[in-house]
């Protein structure tokens, strides 16, 4: 089954069962007041389009779809939930395949470039097979492990969270010039 997403001269599909995640559940609390299926696309440029439920003006929290196309006929898919400057990512499966890899690398660009995103949240369920592997790749990317306790997560169970702190120059916005 393909999910077509419609965006200027032509569409974004993606297979809805290899590439969608378990939705992080403060995504699946935020979108019931709305239709979350209205995405808007924010961004687009090269392989990455960025799709979220809501503008980015104001202090609810919105979910964004990261898109990143492999081939004209594939694309990978990175669910995230944007709250008070942190960006909660779901860790699709075959995370560590090539296309995956670098469909991160140009995410984590797009928010550090273009949001004022602090920390960069990835999670994924503690008993996924892939944990080990998962654990040492985004080790060696610069994300470390976030205690199960710590405030700036939300209560979920059996979910391991990973984080990458965004530096930030103090001396302009994301969207300034340098």
């Amino acid at each position: 089954m393909t999910v077509p997403w419609r965006r200027g001269a032509g569409d974004i599909t993606y297979k809805e069962r290899e590439d969608l995640t378990l939705r992080p559940r403060s995504c699946l609390q935020s979108t019931e007041q709305g239709d979350h299926n209205q995405f808007k696309e924010l961004y687009s440029v090269g392989k990455l389009t960025v799709l979220a439920t809501d503008p980015l003006l104001h202090q609810d929290p919105v979910q964004l779809d990261f898109h990143f196309r492999l081939t004209p006929q594939t694309s990978t898919h990175w669910h995230g939930l944007l709250c008070d400057h942190r960006l909660f990512l779901d860790i699709p499966y075959r995370a560590l395949d090539q296309g995956n890899r670098e469909s991160l690398t140009a995410t984590l660009e797009y928010v550090e470039e273009k949001t004022n995103v602090d920390s960069v949240f990835v999670n994924f369920q503690n008993n996924r097979n892939d944990r080990g592997a998962l654990l040492r790749a985004f080790s060696y990317m610069g994300f470390e492990l976030v205690r199960p306790d710590h405030p700036a997560l939300p209560p979920w169970d059996n979910v391991i969270f990973m984080v990458y702190p965004l530096e930030r120059d103090l001396g302009h916005l994301p969207s300034e010039p340098p």
